[in-house]
């Protein structure tokens, strides 16, 4: 059985209402390069994990790199599990915040179609949920024991989403389903989701991990 650690990146610019443009290149702010080594210092007391997985987003590598130095034999790779980006970067004007952008967000969920794509640089719902599943199928076979995997909110939800329920074919009212369990399941910075996968099933853990606060500076749910 496989117990995969997702973690998502600590807090980042656009997070803390700072103006961002290319969500690629979006970097942690001062307390969110303290949550990275707060997260590296907490997974030091545990097991050395079999693989580290970072996306191609610049935030979720700055989250990983202090892990990295902790576990430096461990082998690091790149996967797809970077965030659903649903907005089209082009369309994003050079130093906008996430409530200014929000009139856009609203109204691609409005839209609630499963096969619409913004523009340039976005991805429709159908093709990200393509890649949560490829990534899910990868994880069932790769064999190893132990994974921490830095990535995003949208990505992590999406594969428990799918791992607890997966509706097959997608329509508007799973996507309206997966907006659901979005909000109801919030995953702050720095926070944990473990699940564990097996040969023919795959299952959350019971407790839910907290993020990392100066107040609680600690993985919960191990």
């Amino acid at each position: 059985m496989l117990t995969v650690l997702l973690i998502r990146h600590g807090e980042s610019q656009s997070n803390a209402g700072l103006p961002t443009s290319d969500p690629k290149f979006v970097e942690l702010t001062a307390k969110g390069f303290k949550q990275a080594n707060e997260i590296a210092r907490i997974l030091k007391a545990q097991p050395s994990p079999d693989l580290i997985v970072t996306s191609s987003y610049l935030r979720t590598k700055q989250t990983g790199a202090p892990t990295r130095l902790v576990f430096p034999f461990v082998p690091e790779e790149e996967w797809p599990v970077h965030e659903f980006t649903y907005l089209a970067p082009s369309y994003w004007k050079e130093d906008t915040t996430v409530e200014e952008r929000h009139p856009l967000v609203d109204a691609y969920w409005e839209i609630c179609n499963p096969s619409y794509v913004d523009g340039l640089g976005s991805e429709s719902f159908e093709q990200f949920i393509k890649r949560v599943r490829e990534v899910k199928l990868r994880l069932k076979s790769i064999g190893l024991e132990k994974m921490v995997v830095f990535s995003h909110e949208q990505f992590i939800s999406a594969l428990l989403w799918l791992s607890k329920r997966d509706p097959g074919d997608l329509s508007p009212e799973t996507m309206k389903d997966f907006l659901a369990f979005l909000k109801t399941n919030p995953i702050p910075n720095g926070a944990l989701r473990r699940l564990r996968i097996r040969k023919r099933q795959e299952s959350q853990q019971s407790e839910r991990a907290s993020h990392v606060t100066e107040q609680e500076p600690a993985l919960v749910g191990r």
